[in-house]
């Protein structure tokens, strides 16, 4: 097990390291008319991302949760249909607070709104006997390649979003997840998704990746 300050030191580290990289690409100016009380871009976790879009280049794109990340995937899914016009991919973004969707909104550049959709849908509580969380009410329709799992927001007797368990008779061979963070999440979908999975954690960026195989 790696000592916890030197965790801390490697995720300071790879967020100086992405944050940089993105800035030099002017992927990150979008950030400066974010509002004052937005959370501020982790650049590690955005430049993972990226980086994961453009190596997977789905076609869809599910995102609960909205906020810089939004952006990011859109920039890389326009920068994928820039080398393959016939690989266009989309986003499709859920957020269950109003005012933050339309911050997302707000926060995307022009050049990059064709390949992105930003819905408030609320998310509504959910008990499967202990285990207590929340999902969206409604999920739309397609198959995704790709779902991040960054919302909806938890409280500390409900720890668990139960989304991927509605979605996950779409998932097909080659589907990729990434739950942020959202441990209690994370080993519910470890013992409950069906299917063959494998499963990394990433202990520097907090996140877990679940590659599902044939």
């Amino acid at each position: 097990m790696i000592a916890r300050p030197l965790l801390g030191l490697a995720r300071t580290m790879a967020n100086a390291y992405g944050e940089r990289r993105l800035r030099r690409l002017g992927y990150l100016d979008f950030v400066d008319a974010r509002p004052a009380g937005a959370l501020a871009p982790q650049g590690g976790d955005l430049w993972f991302l990226y980086c994961l879009i453009r190596q997977l280049k789905p076609r869809l794109i599910m995102e609960l949760g909205s906020g810089c990340s939004t952006v990011i995937f859109a920039q890389a899914l326009h920068d994928n249909a820039k080398d393959d016009p016939n690989n266009a991919g989309r986003i499709i973004s859920f957020d269950g607070m109003a005012e933050w969707a339309d911050v997302t909104r707000a926060s995307v550049p022009a050049h990059l709104a064709p390949y992105c959709e930003i819905r408030y849908v609320p998310a509504v509580e959910e008990d499967r006997g202990q285990d207590l969380g929340y999902r969206y009410e409604e999920l739309p329709e397609g198959t995704p390649d790709f779902l991040y799992v960054d919302g909806p927001a938890l409280q500390p007797k409900r720890k668990i979003c139960f989304d991927a368990m509605y979605l996950q008779d779409r998932f097909r061979p080659g589907f990729t997840m990434v739950v942020d963070g959202r441990h209690d999440t994370v080993r519910y979908l470890r013992k409950h998704l069906s299917g063959n999975y494998r499963v990394r954690r990433n202990l520097i960026l907090h996140n877990t990746r679940f590659d599902l195989l044939k």
